[in-house]
């Protein structure tokens, strides 16, 4: 009886793995975690996950939603690419409230608010260590200058870790006090050992700190190196700078993130522009280690060799995402690359060890002198062989309506490429946010492609003469201290607005000054330079009277891009693409149009995205960043577009793709608000 009874059992289970099969059920996956920013350390962005793959992607639904919590004003935005270890997602909220969630429902399992309210910030980090003769396990973010540290298990603060939980980053003097100017970080730093490596943000302006790289002990917050990305006078690159220039020159920050080799034991930190920018006349000279890609040994942070890609730079195109460290097959060999792409639209591709150029360098001349006073142009620029957006700017031909207007605006402008700023208005292509995007860039290790989304629209480059005389107090005095006192403490007419960064969206900010708030006046007849000047005053750290300038200055106008009468980017479409290319040979393999604008759906046009992409085993692309709110899936051989899921909000950032428990999960956090739409708080997991 009993040995009938088993055979029926062992039968009925053979049907239903039958029908599981003729259904097309999809196979159980090894757990596989996603704990490392992008991916892994090499910035990837790539899961050998098959799950989910070509035949069932179509069959993606959202299964869990889990909400971080509460926007930071009306223009909120979050861009928190989070992390999966052992079936626990850790994330951040819009105000910097962090928690860990069961990765496989969602469901809460501890939340931190440290009363942060700071700047969106792109990801975590996570060290598995000792601290003496305990394992640890810790997580780690910024808010703004402070490095937190919270215990993994309980979200509870590290209190030995820095001071009490927290690690001040701003830079200091010989003396070691700390140096005036603003800083922040809104990236995660490369995790290597017991070491936690980070570069940090700055201001664009004569207020900049100088760049650096700096590596501080996982265990105990102390500084262990720091690599000086400006050098100091009779140092190597200082030759490429004006005899005394280097004094009070800024910047060559690395904001955007770097790339780990662990074996090799190098990081690869990829700078920005010097300061200020858009006037250059202070820091002649090619100004190393600005615009490079600088690799650092990890363990002692010594300089091992740098690529510049832009020679004094006056345009703002810095680097703006971490490089990605691939293969790619040359001579029946295959050579370990480090991949850059940059603002300007080109793919750089080096020998990560020699840092010796695997696709052709050409020197562009770019012989335009400036008309500003004492400013001396680079008369060249390198240019890789290899593109990933559109070089040359091409008036828009989207209705004839459209094209007059462009044409119409656009008539008295510089359009030469690589021209300098001037007083006046330059056409600026590619813009200030790419080509290339703090997203990132994906590799496929089966084909040797290189997954890109880039940006393709121009700018308004203009610049406001500030005469002598000029201050930011004096701005903020005249316009601004009656209602909120000179030390921007408040009264009895208006609020306070120490601390602004940390409650408001810089959106919002300039929203009310320009348009008014209540019983506030609106101040749009502010120029240029009194708007700029008052914004600094209202963001310094210690609000006090500075002096008034001396000599003349000048000041970008705003960052803004080119438009037609209806709102949409003013050159020719697409205005956003992905892309594969084969890095092998430099081929584009496919290019295709990517995301639409609200106000133009379903286009087929294109949109500016803020995120990137993750690429599986399978041969999917998973991606969102773009403005109408859709996560995306593409075929990673022929670009076609598979499947695409709604979501409250944009997510303008990185997606996470694991597994738990055999199932395989893709994540995206969909903050939104960044270029105008809705906001939104939540982090959404979409699965078979």
């Amino acid at each position: 009886m009993r040995h009938g009874l088993l055979f029926r059992l062992l039968v009925s289970c053979l049907i239903v793995l039958l029908v599981l099969a003729w259904a097309g059920c999809a196979p159980v996956e090894l757990d596989e975690d996603w704990s490392v920013y992008l991916g892994d350390s090499e910035r990837r962005h790539y899961s050998p996950l098959t799950q989910i793959d070509k035949s069932n992607v179509a069959q993606l639904r959202e299964v869990w939603t889990y909400d971080s919590g509460e926007l930071r004003g009306s223009a909120s935005t979050m861009y928190t690419s989070p992390l999966v270890e052992d079936g626990v997602l850790y994330g951040l909220s819009p105000k910097l409230v962090a928690f860990a969630i069961d990765a496989a429902t969602g469901e809460e399992i501890w939340r931190t608010d440290l009363d942060l309210a700071g700047a969106p910030q792109r990801g975590l980090m996570l060290w598995r260590g000792r601290a003496g003769e305990r394992a640890e396990h810790r997580v780690f973010f910024n808010h703004g200058k402070n490095l937190h540290a919270l215990n993994a298990s309980d979200g509870s603060v590290v209190e030995s870790f820095g001071e009490n939980g927290v690690v001040d980053m701003t830079p200091r003097g010989d003396d070691g006090e700390p140096l005036p100017g603003p800083i922040f970080v809104s990236v995660p730093g490369v995790v290597f050992e017991e070491l936690l490596i980070l570069g940090f943000s700055t201001s664009e302006d004569s207020r900049s700190h100088r760049g650096s790289v700096r590596a501080y002990n996982a265990v105990d917050g102390s500084l262990v190196w720091q690599f000086d990305t400006l050098p100091k006078p009779g140092d190597p690159g200082s030759e490429t700078w004006a005899e005394g220039s280097l004094e009070n020159a800024g910047g060559a920050n690395v904001w955007t993130g770097m790339a780990l080799d662990e074996e090799r034991g190098l990081v690869f930190a990829p700078t920005g522009s010097a300061t200020p920018d858009f006037y250059g006349a202070s820091r002649l000279g090619d100004n190393l280690f600005s615009d490079s890609l600088v690799t650092l040994d990890a363990r002692t942070g010594e300089l091992k060799w740098h690529f510049q890609v832009v020679r004094h730079d006056l345009w703002d195109k810095d680097n703006p995402s971490p490089p990605t460290l691939v293969e790619v097959e040359r001579d029946g060999r295959t050579i370990d690359a480090v991949a850059l792409t940059t603002k300007t639209g080109q793919l750089f591709l080096f020998d990560r060890e020699t840092g010796e150029s695997l696709y052709e360098i050409t020197e562009l001349e770019t012989p335009i002198p400036s008309t500003l006073p004492g400013e001396v142009t680079s008369p060249t620029q390198p240019e890789s062989a290899v593109k990933i957006s559109r070089q040359v700017f091409e008036v828009t031909d989207r209705t004839p309506e459209a094209t007059a207007f462009v044409e119409d605006k656009i008539k008295d402008w510089d359009l030469r490429p690589w021209a300098p700023p001037i007083v006046g208005t330059v056409l600026f292509y590619p813009w200030y946010d790419g080509g290339a995007e703090w997203g990132g860039s994906a590799f496929e290790p089966s084909s040797g492609s290189l997954i890109v989304n880039s940006n393709d629209a121009a700018a308004i480059l203009e610049l406001t003469e500030v005469p002598v005389g000029f201050s930011d107090y004096g701005q903020y005095a005249q316009h601004c201290a009656s209602c909120h006192g000179l030390q921007l403490e408040g009264n009895a007419v208006g609020p306070e607005l120490a601390n602004i960064r940390e409650r408001m969206e810089s959106d919002e900010v300039i929203r009310i000054i320009r348009e008014g708030s209540g019983r506030m006046p609106a101040f749009a007849d502010l120029d240029t330079a009194e708007f700029r000047a008052v914004l600094r005053y209202m963001y310094s750290e210690d609000p006090k009277q500075d002096e008034p300038s001396t000599e003349v200055a000048y000041v970008l106008g705003g960052y803004e891009y080119l438009k037609d009468h209806e709102g949409l980017p003013g050159n020719r479409p697409p205005w956003g693409t992905l892309n594969s290319i084969d890095l092998a040979t430099g081929e584009i393999r496919w290019k295709v149009p990517f995301g639409d604008y609200p106000t133009n759906p379903e286009s087929g046009m294109g949109a500016i995205s803020y995120g990137g992409p993750v690429v599986t085993a399978s041969g999917l692309i998973f991606i969102a960043a773009t403005p109408d709110a859709k996560l995306r899936a593409y075929d990673s051989e022929s670009g076609e577009m598979l499947w695409e899921g709604d979501l409250p909000a944009a997510g303008y950032s990185t997606p996470a793709v694991y597994s738990v428990d055999g199932k395989q999960f893709v994540v995206i956090a969909a903050g939104g608000g960044r270029t105008g739409g809705v906001s939104a708080d939540g982090y959404h997991a979409f699965g078979l």
